[in-house]
């Protein structure tokens, strides 16, 4: 059954509010300025993903999530107890990164309108970025570069 795009939209906006949370805990964890920064720059896309998403939602007269669900405060507490260091937060990252991935292009199997689709589409790509910088910053092993 085709979920309506409240749901579909609305399910984005928890996944990109979880989403800030889990990048604060990893940057908190993070020891070098370059990995923080890049981190902070992908918080910074999952915030914009929240204000685009909500923006579409409330243009047709929905009511878009406000809340994390508990999945997003479970995702908070596995990264925050697992980032001790770039590499550890980084590998969390990857993870949270690869989740967000899976969910946006199941996203883009919805019935959308081309809006919608647009809006998705661009939020994400920005997540495939963010998850090919993750897996080559972990190939490079930039905490070991920036020592």
């Amino acid at each position: 059954m085709a979920r309506d795009v409240f749901e579909v939209f609305n399910d984005l906006i928890q996944l990109d509010r979880d989403a800030i949370v889990a990048y604060d805990r990893a940057i908190e964890a993070c020891e070098h300025a370059h990995t923080k920064e890049r981190l902070a720059s992908f918080r910074d896309d999952h915030a914009r993903h929240v204000v685009d998403l909500t923006a579409h939602v409330t243009s047709l007269g929905g009511v878009a999530a406000q809340t994390r669900d508990l999945k997003g405060k479970l995702i908070e507490g596995f990264t925050a107890i697992t980032s001790q260091g770039d590499q550890s937060a980084l590998l969390a990252m990857r993870g949270n990164e690869e989740l967000t991935n899976r969910q946006y292009q199941a996203a883009l199997d919805e019935s959308l309108t081309t809006e919608a689709r647009a809006i998705i589409e661009r939020n994400y790509a920005d997540e495939q970025r963010h998850l090919a910088w993750i897996k080559d910053a972990l190939s490079r092993k930039v905490w070991e570069q920036a020592a």
